[in-house]
């Protein structure tokens, strides 16, 4: 008797650990499995990539040069290796302009940035790959950085696999990190931001506005993403 009763009281047990196992799943599931999800139905893997900036909005500059241009030039190479390679590729911008129109009362990027992971969502991307310029103060930083979500296992991969292909061009002991950006934040699919370089240092912005180099950064992003994937 005394053993019928112990067991239907792990019985009881089991039952109540998977149902709590299971509304935990429930609730999580769906982002594991976007942050997961690396090939379409169709067969080829869809990248969005995000030129970051345009329009109105230049991002940094350095003199007579604007982030939003360099972000495009290499968005744009990045885009034809890509393809070549047989992804999808959907830009979000393919020229010199901005998905929202400008605002006065500081939403406008906000408003720009909510566009850019929505057309990821519609798209049903696996990867989005945002390309930004960095910028600071002190001139003397330099080199590239790869940004992914903390609580992205693959974005971690994705970011470090691109990371340690962007050192082969400007050598730099950067490594990826997480970060707290609303790109990051917003999307349901894999997301990295990509710091090609500091357009406050002289030899990143030199480097930068060179066609040659420029497509070096998009080689290096493409075989990060590919390792990535293979």
């Amino acid at each position: 008797m005394l053993i019928i009763i112990f067991k239907r009281k792990i019985e009881y047990i089991l039952i109540l650990i998977m149902f709590i196992a299971g509304a935990f799943l429930t609730q999580i599931g769906p982002f594991f499995y976007n942050q997961i999800s690396a090939v379409s139905a169709s067969g080829k893997t869809i990248i969005v990539i995000d030129a970051g900036h345009g329009g109105r909005d230049p991002g940094a500059v350095a003199g007579d040069i604007c982030e939003k241009e360099i972000n495009l030039d290499i968005a744009k190479r990045l885009e034809k290796i890509l393809k070549q390679k047989g992804y999808r590729v959907i830009m979000t911008r393919t020229k010199d302009t901005n998905l929202v129109d400008w605002k006065d009362n500081g939403s406008y990027q906000r408003a720009s940035l909510w566009q850019r992971a929505q057309l990821s969502k519609e798209k049903n991307a696996q990867l989005l790959i945002s390309i930004h310029c960095n910028s600071d103060r002190n001139k003397e930083f330099f080199g590239s950085q790869t940004f992914y979500h903390p609580e992205s296992d693959s974005g971690r991969r994705l970011a470090q696999s691109i990371q340690g292909e962007l050192i082969q061009v400007r050598n730099t002991r950067r490594q990826a990190l997480p970060g707290n950006y609303y790109l990051l934040n917003n999307t349901s699919c894999i997301t990295v931001i990509v710091e090609l370089g500091y357009l406050s240092n002289a030899k990143d912005r030199s480097m930068l506005c060179i066609a040659d180099f420029q497509h070096k950064f998009a080689q290096a992003i493409a075989r990060g993403i590919s390792k990535f994937l293979y």
